[in-house]
């Protein structure tokens, strides 16, 4: 049950929530800065991802919505940026200009596939995203083709570390307020029952329609700060398959719950790259996790954490009192 916000529960849960995602930020900043070599694009990686399925989370986790364009906001963030930065565009505008655009074509894709559901959503989705695919493998003028283009420096090394570290917690804490606001009570209802919820005059299309915009600029401003940190970006980084696994890590994270994006990051992520496996061999291993996760947890990882701590501990049975006679031979 939600405690009121309001109220001096309600404060204090947000203040505990606010210290925790501070700390994680510190934490994130100090790997980012610390971890060199193969586990410090790991960890990169984990948080770019974090930031970019704060959004995944807020429609897929929240309103049961399965997007596979993600993944292309998440290029177009970084495509976009690096393409303005080189016009010779300062960094700040270029930023603010590949996130804007970005959500201009959530929009579009919101617009075209906000009367769909379940499945034709996917299908609908995953075409958007082999469509871009191809687009930026294709437009070599810009994109720099299938082996993709360098990146411009716009931000410090130092200055990079520090937006990715503070944008992990910023966009955790986005969802929080979000998640908890009118809209994501209309978010969870279009998930448990659309029909019921537009019935009862929840304006689903429109509702869906933001939450696609506004996913989009988390997925953006990842693609943003992964352009400037790994200096490369391609095609290859931005496929239908890594818009897949991002549906995935919400899944294994437990969609909906606020570190959700952390946690299936870091299984998806973490993970598949720490155990240095094949990339065939990491995908089946990944796959048999998932098939497990959904068969022994299906609301995910955390939602079996949150099952298992609210999980009634045995009581010890009633032993009948003694007889008088008895007790006074057990005092004597």
């Amino acid at each position: 049950m939600r405690v009121p916000a309001w109220t001096a529960a309600g404060w204090t849960r947000h203040a505990a929530t606010a210290a925790g995602l501070t700390a994680l930020s510190v934490v994130a900043y100090l790997l980012l800065k610390g971890v060199q070599g193969d586990r410090g694009q790991v960890v990169l990686l984990v948080v770019v991802w974090a930031i970019a399925l704060t959004g995944l989370n807020l429609i897929t986790g929240l309103g049961g919505y399965p997007s596979l364009a993600h993944v292309s906001f998440f290029g177009g963030g970084a495509y976009l940026s690096a393409y303005l930065l080189g016009k010779g565009l300062p960094m700040a505008l270029c930023a603010l200009l590949a996130v804007g655009g970005t959500m201009l074509a959530g929009l579009v894709v919101a617009l075209v596939f906000s009367r769909t559901r379940g499945q034709y959503f996917a299908i609908g989705t995953m075409f958007f995203t082999a469509v871009t695919n191809l687009v930026l493998t294709n437009a070599a003028d810009v994109t720099g083709g299938p082996n993709g283009r360098p990146v411009d420096l716009g931000f410090s090394l130092d200055t990079t570390l520090v937006l990715l570290a503070a944008s992990l917690g910023l966009s955790l804490g986005a969802f929080y307020a979000l998640s908890r606001s009118r809209f994501g009570d209309r978010l969870r209802a279009i998930r448990e029952d659309e029909d019921l919820a537009q019935h009862v005059g929840v304006p689903t299309a429109r509702v869906m329609l933001i939450a696609m915009v506004v996913s989009s600029a988390f997925g953006a401003w990842a693609g943003v700060l992964f352009a400037q940190y790994n200096g490369v970006i391609a095609p290859s980084q931005f496929t239908f398959v890594q818009g897949f696994l991002m549906l995935v890590a919400i899944g294994l994270g437990g969609g909906g719950r606020l570190l959700a994006p952390l946690v299936g990051s870091a299984v998806v992520i973490g993970f598949t790259q720490l155990i240095k496996l094949g990339p065939g061999v990491s995908q089946i291993v990944l796959g048999v996790l998932f098939i497990l996760v959904t068969l022994l947890v299906p609301n995910g990882i955390l939602g079996g954490i949150t099952a298992l701590r609210r999980r009634p501990r045995p009581t010890a049975p009633d032993v009948p009192a003694p007889a008088p006679a008895r007790a006074k031979e057990v005092a004597s």
